[in-house]
């Protein structure tokens, strides 16, 4: 599987999205960043454009808010071989574009009692929230890039925890 996730940070707050529990979500429950599958017409060489039409897209879905000029600055391998989800079996492996921007429009929509709720996180609180344990190197390489150009990374698992010696990640 394919998809995008947006990492918009603006004066230290990040936007993120808290999940509902829902059967097949590998993020139900936990807080992410917004973000979304690929449609088969936006994947490889047909659209280079789709990438960036999606984390657009998806994000203004999701949380109200448009992305102004993002960038992509990496890809993940979410190996998901042996890994598992309380809800989700047979995950497949997914492959995510990463994009970061510093602007935007737009405001944070209520969506009232649906599945996901858009809010701004303080950066330094990321850390302490309920995430996919995935997430917590995602977030490591994003911090991590800043000053380069991207990074592609693969994370692996053992069970429900990240399979230390298998997961890396290449900056360039």
């Amino acid at each position: 599987m394919y998809g995008v996730m947006s990492y918009l940070n603006v004066d230290g707050d990040l936007l993120m999205v808290k999940k509902s529990q829902k059967k097949g979500d590998p993020n139900s429950g936990l807080y992410t960043l917004p973000g979304g599958k690929l449609e088969p017409e936006e994947k490889g060489l047909r659209s280079v454009e789709g990438r960036l039409e999606a984390t657009i897209r998806e994000t203004k879905q999701e949380t109200g808010i448009t992305l102004v000029t993002p960038k992509q600055i990496g890809i993940i391998l979410f190996d998901n071989e042996g890994r598992i989800f309380n809800n989700w079996p047979n995950a497949p492996n997914y492959l995510v574009y990463i994009f970061s921007a510093t602007n935007y429009r737009g405001q944070l929509i209520d969506k009232g009692d649906e599945r996901e709720t858009p809010l701004w996180v303080p950066e330094y609180e990321i850390p302490e929230l309920p995430k996919n344990p995935g997430d917590t190197k995602m977030y490591e390489w994003i911090k991590n890039s800043r000053n380069l150009f991207g990074f592609f990374g693969v994370i692996r698992h053992k069970g429900r925890e990240i399979d230390e010696e298998n997961t890396w990640v290449d900056f360039f």
